[in-house]
């Protein structure tokens, strides 16, 4: 019984925490993100024309930057960075932004 007990109490207070809308608990930022957050913050700035990308899709996040690495999306800022980020540090990156709140 006790073999039991443990998993299940760790699961419901997983779950209790994800009801209420908070991680179980914080996910550091992957090496590369804070050249990131520079200029997409990670509060939504009113008016500004570079997007806030905290919450959105990592899929989306990913496919954008391998764009701009690849020169198919052509920025010349976004272009620079991109090229300095592999395949998994973008995948990394992608999925802390989408994990954040917006």
């Amino acid at each position: 019984m006790r073999r039991l007990l443990l998993p299940v109490l760790a699961s419901a207070l997983l779950l209790a925490s994800l009801a209420e809308g908070r991680p179980a608990r914080a996910v550091e930022a992957p090496p590369g993100a804070s050249s990131c957050t520079g200029c997409h913050a990670a509060q939504k700035i009113p008016d500004s024309v570079i997007p806030h990308i905290a919450g959105r899709k990592a899929a989306d996040i990913a496919t954008a930057m391998r764009e701009y690495r690849s020169g198919a999306w052509p920025s010349s800022v976004m272009g620079r960075i991109a090229k300095g980020f592999d395949d998994s540090q973008i995948d990394a990156i992608a999925a802390w932004f989408a994990a954040q709140p917006e």
